[in-house]
């Protein structure tokens, strides 16, 4: 599959009809799901008119809608090719129209009700809009901090640093972690998912373990003010061996379409690399205790052993002297 999460959906269980396009049909000695799948991505915006189309825009969602249900099954690389194409005809009829794309493509495959959700296959519509200097207006401004927040926060990317607030007003920064492993928390006190991910991560017999070990830090961060009382008082409850803080410019750097909100990020080396995120506590829970127990067994087993003591020996009786 390509898509993480896509729905299990046909292209047979989508309407053809009205659609904006003339639906590629694979030769018949294409047999594979994925072969079939890529051949129809491929050539799906071939007939495509970027100059009329945007004159039904029901249509126009209905055709993109088409095409997101059948690119899980087809290969990235043609996927993405095939987003460019279309990308491609727009911005070269009327740049403007590429922000009614990207808006559809939000609704598609980056919002809270897609069937699906593709950062990786949403950047391009993003992009198209913030980096085109055709594009003006407010909605362009609202694009080009879509696109910062995706290029900081994406799997595979480098977690940007920031400084937080503490609750005793003390500043640190996420850099100052050191731990090969974290989890990023977001959080709100009074958001009631929040409170139950907290007491299901501070309750896991390993976290402790793994934190006191030094391969885990847990960075609790509130995304508001620090001086909001009710932050303050919430920390309190937060156990003591994680890093908690406030960081109003949050949702700036990183993407947070619901809370909590957990990042997973390897730091070794100080890269502080997006591995896992959009995930609930649980699955949280079981990345990283498969991780962290695979590298707590092989720091066992690189270890060299202390030097056994040599044996304690009697110091030799002086030979006798002779008269």
């Amino acid at each position: 599959m390509m898509l993480a999460g896509a729905a299990q959906l046909s292209a047979q269980e989508k309407p053809t009809e009205g659609l904006l396009v003339t639906m590629p049909v694979p030769p018949s000695y294409m047999t594979g799901l994925q072969q079939r799948s890529s051949f129809i991505i491929d050539k799906f915006w071939d007939t495509f008119n970027p100059k009329s189309s945007f004159s039904s825009l029901e249509k126009l969602d209905r055709t993109l809608d088409q095409f997101f249900s059948i690119a899980p099954y087809a290969s990235a690389d043609t996927v993405y090719a095939s987003v460019h194409k279309l990308i491609d005809k727009v911005g070269k009829a009327k740049a403007d129209n590429l922000i009614i794309l990207a808006r559809i493509a939000e609704s598609k495959i980056a919002s809270d009700t897609s069937e699906y959700i593709s950062e990786e296959l949403y950047l391009p519509f993003v992009d198209a809009v913030a980096n085109n200097k055709k594009v003006k207006g407010a909605e362009k401004a609202r694009y080009q901090a879509q696109f910062r927040q995706l290029q900081n926060s994406m799997v595979g990317k480098n977690a940007p640093d920031f400084e937080f607030t503490r609750p005793d007003g003390t500043h640190g920064r996420l850099s100052d972690v050191k731990a090969n492993n974290v989890v990023l928390f977001f959080y709100d006190p009074d958001c009631f998912d929040c409170r139950l991910a907290k007491t299901r991560l501070a309750a896991d017999i390993a976290v402790p373990t793994y934190i006191n070990a030094g391969v885990l830090s847990i960075v609790a961060i509130y995304p508001g003010d620090p001086s909001d009382p009710e932050f303050i008082e919430n920390a309190k409850e937060l156990p003591e061996n994680w890093v908690v803080g406030a960081y109003p410019d949050a949702d700036r750097l990183f993407t947070m379409r619901t809370q909590p909100q957990f990042y997973y990020l390897d730091n070794t080396d100080g890269q502080r690399v997006v591995k896992v995120k959009d995930m609930p506590v649980d699955n949280i829970i079981n990345t990283f205790n498969m991780i962290l127990n695979n590298a707590l067994q092989k720091a066992s087993t690189t270890t060299p052993a202390p030097a056994a003591e040599a044996p304690a020996t009697e110091t030799p009786a002086e030979a006798p002297t002779a008269n």
